[in-house]
């Protein structure tokens, strides 16, 4: 995927966490007493991230609050998308260091398009071929996707029977 887009569809999945409440749920788990975001829950997506907002919500007044929940998401953005790059950098990593044969598939037209054209370009660009890889991984064979429902799982089944 184009880096642009994945950050885009980076920011656009923290906006809908937030609206989902996970600035509630982070809250929820969120103990003053502890500092240390090396282990548990205070590892998860957002939560070192909030925990000046957690630390200083009920001290300070609403537009200092609602600076700092802004820099807070800023911050699980930025460190999404850096996750995400370092992912891919692993992944080039081992293809180098192991000689592994990885199939890239680029779902940037996926993620640019709305509605019943997404669905079309993620079964074109997406479904069918890590179907095909997959399958012709396990039965040396390629499948049609569309009659399994629609699911690569399924698909995979599907071949692996008609061996």
């Amino acid at each position: 995927m184009a880096i642009p887009v994945l950050h885009s569809y980076m920011s656009n999945s923290v906006d809908q966490m937030v609206d989902s409440g996970m600035v509630e749920e982070g809250k929820a788990f969120f103990d003053p007493k502890i500092r240390d975001c090396d282990y548990g829950i205070r590892c998860a997506i957002g939560v070192p991230e909030m925990d000046e907002f957690f630390r200083n919500e009920g001290l300070v007044g609403g537009e200092t609050r609602a600076k700092l929940l802004k820099a807070a998401i800023d911050e699980i953005k930025m460190n999404r998308c850096k996750l995400a790059c370092r992912q891919v950098k692993k992944i080039l990593r081992m293809r180098e260091e192991f000689g592994w044969q990885i199939h890239r598939l680029i779902a940037t037209e996926v993620f640019l398009q709305r509605g019943g054209d997404a669905n079309e370009a993620w079964e074109k660009l997406v479904l069918v071929p890590s179907t095909n890889i997959v399958a012709r991984f396990i039965c040396k064979e390629n499948i049609d996707p569309k009659s399994t429902v629609g699911s690569p799982s399924s698909a995979i089944a599907i071949a692996t029977t008609n061996n």
